[in-house]
């Protein structure tokens, strides 16, 4: 059996993976309802707190680490599961791609804070140098804040999209 992929089966296969898109009520209940931005905003705000305090302790900075990653796993499994279709109706080629496109964006971002995660540990177990402090960590979670906050306006605008072609806008 060969490994690589026949050209018929790979257009196949990327027509098969370019046919997702999103389900907008469920997507939307998700991004609302889910207590993700609560957490998100917690450990946000004992990283940079708005005025100037001691650095956190590398064990609750770990700790606060993990719990915003399993509350982001949890919320990106409910996104998938229930906000993306795999087998989209309607095939719209601009939602389609846009959609998988961002479905993809949820496993870097998981990653990209699950190395943050990795470094909080990493000091907490002293397995790095002093040139790695929570400070830095805080500086990561921002940039990891960033990215995730523009990942999370291109999902409602393509729900808004979606929304806008799928049922039309009044004239």
């Amino acid at each position: 059996m060969s490994l690589f992929l026949t050209e018929q089966e790979f257009e196949r296969d990327s027509a098969e993976a370019a046919a997702i898109s999103i389900n907008a009520a469920f997507l939307n209940d998700i991004k609302t309802d889910f207590r993700f931005r609560d957490v998100l905003n917690e450990v946000y705000y004992k990283f940079k707190p708005p005025v100037a305090s001691e650095p956190l302790p590398p064990r609750l900075a770990a700790a606060l680490l993990t719990d915003l990653r399993d509350a982001l796993e949890t919320y990106f499994s409910l996104e998938e599961f229930y906000g993306y279709f795999s087998d989209a109706a309607v095939n719209n080629p601009c939602v389609n791609n846009k959609a998988n496109a961002l479905k993809e964006q949820h496993r870097t971002l998981f990653l990209s804070l699950s190395e943050i995660l990795d470094k909080a540990e990493q000091i907490v177990y002293r397995e790095v140098g002093p040139e790695v402090t929570v400070e830095q960590l805080g500086d990561e979670l921002e940039t990891f804040c960033k990215s995730l906050a523009e990942h999370e306006e291109a999902e409602m605008e393509l729900m808004m999209r979606s929304c806008n072609e799928d049922i039309g806008v009044g004239d």
